[in-house]
């Protein structure tokens, strides 16, 4: 990828801007757990795949706004993943309901105080950084129109205190009718050591709009028009980057997981064909693959606008997923774009016990090989 990139313990300057070094590139996984036992992590965790690893779900907001840290033994337990391999970084996820973000950034007050509380937690234990998740500023249904402008003070305010100790890195929305929206792009440029374009969940179901959909499209399909036509991560890089951000800031989501729809009618199986409901069932890399197998009840399609397989069956199942073959043709394109990395999204839902006959975590490891991580 490019070689102009941000060190993780960037040059700091006065102006709060960042000098580029080289480094060979990112690939960042995030990782979830319910477990409370440190012991589990070392036991679920590969820290040869990848260069960051963010686990999400623990670190949340209050509906106040104030900071939620996770139980010592998760902390803990997650910080251990340092003696497995010290080069490692390791972030933690903020999360919490869009109106806690919006109450968090509303005040000084309480951007300081999450400033300071943030930085004493993840020195207390190590951490690497935070990676905050807003979904979404401005645009969700209960946000503020003041939030586009408020972040950034956020993001200041973070910076000012973290200095160069701590990374701070965003997961932002794929589709640009909420980019054009939510964000205040420059201001990452500013703040932030790594911005993660979420390029999944382009398509999830809606009694609104009743029809089966890829989850992660690389490029519009050419029946895809307005709107519907920049549903995918070649729209959403260009408005990004068009937008302002760096392309040293910038990192590549891809999802290991699916999306999975009901049919009206299991002969009516093309993108966009009507759908009665969402189907949970099959999220997994591990459990799509498994139903490949029964070649007389389900059928694997591949598009290559869209750099997607998905699968329908007799029983009315149609899945978009991902599989080695789109997951390598993303790296590709991430890769041309001479940009900061690849985030995948996430571990849990890889083959992490091998089951499909192609190793373990093959998803990930195919990631990693195409954008040349492998030793």
């Amino acid at each position: 990828m490019g070689q102009h990139r941000l060190d993780d313990t960037a040059i700091w300057d006065e102006q709060l801007h960042y000098s580029a070094k080289f480094l060979p590139v990112r690939l960042e996984i995030y990782f979830t757990t319910c477990s409370t036992a440190a012991e589990n992590f070392s036991k679920d965790v590969d820290v040869s795949l990848c260069t960051h690893i963010i686990l999400i779900g623990q670190l949340t907001l209050d509906n106040i706004g104030y900071l939620q840290v996770p139980a010592d033994e998760i902390s803990q337990g997650f910080s251990l993943l340092k003696k497995r391999r010290n080069d490692l970084k390791l972030l933690m996820c903020l999360t919490g309901p869009n109106n806690a973000f919006t109450t968090l950034v509303s005040l000084p007050d309480t951007i300081s105080a999450f400033a300071n509380d943030s930085y004493t937690y993840l020195k207390k234990f190590g951490f690497d950084g935070i990676d905050i998740d807003w979904e979404f500023p401005t645009w969700s249904g209960d946000a503020r129109p003041s939030d586009r402008v408020k972040f950034p003070l956020l993001l200041k305010a973070l910076r000012q205190k973290y200095g160069k100790e701590l990374l701070i890195t965003l997961a932002v929305a794929g589709p640009p009718t909420i980019t054009k929206v939510a964000y205040d792009v420059p201001s990452f440029n500013r703040y932030v050591d790594l911005v993660q374009v979420m390029n999944y969940d382009f398509h999830i179901f809606s009694y609104l709009d009743p029809v089966v959909g890829f989850n992660a499209p690389l490029r519009k399909l050419r029946t895809e028009i307005g709107v519907i036509g920049e549903m995918n991560s070649e729209a959403a890089m260009k408005t990004y980057f068009k937008m302002g951000l760096w392309r040293n800031k910038t990192v590549f989501g891809i999802p290991t997981y699916g999306r999975g729809y009901r049919l009206f009618n299991w002969r009516i199986n093309k993108p966009y064909s009507l759908a009665l409901g969402p189907v949970n069932d099959y999220a997994n890399f591990e459990d799509l693959c498994i139903l490949l197998k029964d070649q007389e009840r389900y059928k694997y399609v591949w598009n290559d606008r869209a750099a997607s397989p998905y699968i329908y069956g007799v029983d009315k199942l149609w899945d978009s997923f991902e599989d080695v073959r789109s997951v390598k043709t993303k790296a590709q394109y991430a890769k041309s774009l001479e940009i900061a990395g690849v985030m995948v999204y996430h571990i849990g839902s890889d083959d992490a016990f091998g089951t499909c006959g192609n190793g373990t975590y093959p998803l990930i490891r195919a990631i990693k090989e195409e954008i040349k991580l492998l030793k």
